[in-house]
């Protein structure tokens, strides 16, 4: 190897040592959208997803307005949708009013909604139980919803829970032609190991709508929608806990 081979290989030797890494993107996140439509001022918020951030919220909330549709039907509209996003913590809040106040034809109604969304990773540990052991993680999808309707309105809640491969999506739904949906909190069994490596998420998603008519003729409604999911660890396996990447202990939602 000649001379300036020779130097060329000490520089590239020693540039590799000197390169840093790569760092590694977070693997925890939080999204929070919120959305109002079928009125003047109606649009829309999207944050996220933000990785390796833990809370986030999203809200549009355009002015109450009394406006012409069709240049002759004057017509009354407010909306709302709010999304609050922790890591294992969900929460939004929707409203919708549509109410005719001089009009003969009108358009579909008014409407708001959300989707929150987290996600993090977790690592099953023990100081007792060797490594492959098959150990038992109980988590809750515990979905809640207050809310309250009139005229003519529709609403609907959903929070969907995944860790590994176990997962629950409670429901609820309401709506002034339709009987309620109750929501619940059903439990999420996870069957793993120790030294597994699972990603947790949780979703909400949330939507009400007023209309201004139905054929009757009935016209007007309103709908407010406060929902959370929350994602609480209730029990392990004996001598097992859990290490997640973000350093958010999901026991403490119980």
């Amino acid at each position: 190897m000649n001379h300036l081979s020779s130097f060329a290989a000490v520089c590239l030797s020693v540039l590799a040592v000197a390169a840093p890494a790569h760092a590694q993107s977070p693997n925890y996140s939080v999204t929070a959208h919120a959305v109002t439509g079928g009125m003047p001022g109606a649009g829309a918020s999207y944050v996220g997803p933000l990785a390796g951030q833990t809370s986030a919220d999203a809200q549009h909330d355009p002015a109450a307005v009394t406006w012409a549709y069709y240049y002759t039907q004057i017509l009354f509209a407010d909306a709302g949708a709010y999304a609050w996003t922790d890591l294992g913590s969900l929460t939004s809040h929707v409203d919708a009013d549509a109410q005719r106040v001089d009009a003969t034809s009108f358009p579909s109604g008014v409407s708001a909604s959300t989707t929150n969304r987290f996600q993090d990773r977790i690592t099953v540990v023990s100081d007792t139980l060797p490594k492959n052991t098959p150990v038992t993680l109980t988590f809750r999808a515990a979905l809640s919803v207050e809310a309250t309707g009139s005229g003519l309105f529709d609403g609907r809640a959903s929070c969907t829970v995944q860790i590994g491969a176990s997962s629950a999506s409670p429901k609820w739904s309401d709506a002034w032609n339709k009987a309620e949906v109750a929501a619940s909190s059903p439990l999420v069994v996870v069957k793993t190991t120790v030294g597994a490596t699972l990603w947790i998420s949780g979703r909400l998603d949330t939507s009400a709508h007023a209309s201004f008519m139905a054929p009757g003729p009935l016209y007007g409604g309103a709908m407010q929608i406060d929902a959370t999911c929350e994602t609480p660890l209730l029990e392990t396996t004996p001598g097992v806990y859990l290490v997640t990447e973000s350093g958010f202990d999901y026991a403490s939602l119980q």
